[in-house]
């Protein structure tokens, strides 16, 4: 019993260096023991998942900075965000930020977060009050969006696109629009957050951009979920 304990460690062993050595595939090993004789070791080629690139130390999305916004003693949280170059801040308020990107009024693409006090009962009720007039004007949609709960309050993450009638429209042209609405408890007041990115319909590049920033945005470190884009 002894030399045969011992001829299985053996054999096992030394499959079990080769399949660490080989580091092409990933095995699956399976033993057959009998009543005597050594181990038999079956070896079974199976293949793993193609390699991916690590993300970035700070989580960003690759060509990014992490971005951080405080928007102030009326509204008491950080709103963070990744970020690509050519963003330029535009004058604004300690509850409203803006960035745009582009030469032209006419063409221009804008990052807007805000937060302003809500009179609502509930974060979910800022949320729904919020969503009733969201996308509401012809030719809106809303092409993909979630919900949910966070620490403090309830999201609505959404990807849609603005009818050329509807206010935050670029130059009265189709335009899409990326963000989150968020109703917030933050230091026993209740407010409304706001995160959103707009570009013409016709900017498939900023389209592209937009859904590597937005599943970046958090309130408080808290990231917030995004939808699933279509």
């Amino acid at each position: 019993m002894i030399n045969a304990a011992k001829v299985r460690t053996v054999v096992a062993g030394t499959a079990l260096l080769s399949l660490l050595l080989s580091g092409c595939s990933v095995l699956q090993i399976r033993t057959a023991e009998r009543d005597s004789g050594p181990v038999r070791v079956a070896v079974q080629e199976e293949a793993g998942e193609d390699p991916t690139t690590a993300p970035a130390d700070d989580g960003a999305p690759e060509g990014m900075t992490p971005e951080s916004v405080s928007l102030g003693t009326e509204c008491p949280v950080e709103v963070g965000l990744a970020m690509a170059d050519g963003w330029s801040e535009g004058t604004g308020t300690d509850g409203f930020h803006s960035f745009t990107r582009g030469t032209s009024v006419a063409d221009r693409d804008v990052v807007v977060i805000s937060c302003t006090q809500s009179y609502e009962d509930s974060p979910r009720s800022v949320v729904e009050a919020k969503k009733k007039f969201a996308f509401s004007e012809q030719g809106s949609t809303v092409a993909s969006q979630r919900t949910g709960t966070l620490g403090a309050g309830y999201f609505w993450s959404f990807q849609g696109l603005l009818g050329p009638s509807e206010i935050m429209a670029i130059d009265k042209q189709p335009t899409l629009m990326y963000g989150t609405r968020i109703g917030y408890r933050a230091n026993g007041r209740l407010v409304e957050i706001g995160i959103e990115m707009r570009a013409l319909e016709s900017e498939k590049e900023a389209a592209e951009e937009f859904e590597k920033m937005l599943p970046t945005v958090s309130v408080d470190g808290e990231t917030i979920p995004a939808p699933r884009f279509k």
